[in-house]
């Protein structure tokens, strides 16, 4: 048992500093640490969801078609009462989808700032670094290039980081035939 006298009382104990030990491998790998995100592929463009959007998927529902619209809207689907236009970026970026994968609706975005992108695989959780980090972008396609302003290399794939609130605010101007 110890002798109380030999405890130093709780206000001390407070304000002493902390001496802690930390390993060095695992603090410089946490400050190399940029960027936690999920990202999906368009064909091989890999696009990240900004961290703080909300985003949910869903099954391939029936749609609305909208007649004398470009062919990359399929059309608008009724999301919890909100009407939210579902965009084919395969068709508007003039890539083939991988028919084997079961598509499925990437809801980026809530209430009336919603839209859709249809997807063939599930979205992935990426972790990035400052190595991973592009000092300039490959050239992009110019219906992206103004949505795209980071990018980073994580093995043989690129994701850049998508405003999609941008992007789908634009294309409501351009769906018109």
């Amino acid at each position: 048992m110890k002798n109380l006298s030999s405890l130093i009382p709780p206000s001390q104990a407070l304000n002493r500093p902390l001496n802690r030990h930390y390993d060095s491998s695992v603090k410089a790998q946490e400050e190399q640490i940029i960027i936690r995100q999920l990202g999906f592929q368009i064909g091989n463009f890999g696009l990240l969801i900004g961290a703080r959007t909300t985003s949910e998927l869903i099954d391939l529902l029936d749609m609305c078609p909208i007649p004398f619209t470009v062919a990359w809207l399929l059309g608008l689907i009724n999301l919890r009462g909100n009407l939210v236009p579902i965009f084919d970026l395969h068709q508007l970026l003039n890539i083939e989808a991988k028919t084997s994968n079961k598509q499925m609706l990437l809801i980026l975005g809530q209430g009336q700032e919603a839209g859709g992108i249809v997807i063939d695989a599930l979205p992935v959780h990426l972790t990035f670094t400052s190595n991973d980090k592009l000092t300039s972008l490959p050239p992009l396609p110019t219906v992206l290039a103004s949505y795209v302003n980071q990018g980073y290399e994580k093995g043989e794939q690129i994701w850049f980081n998508f405003d999609h609130l941008g992007f789908f605010e634009s294309m409501a101007t351009k769906i018109v035939v």
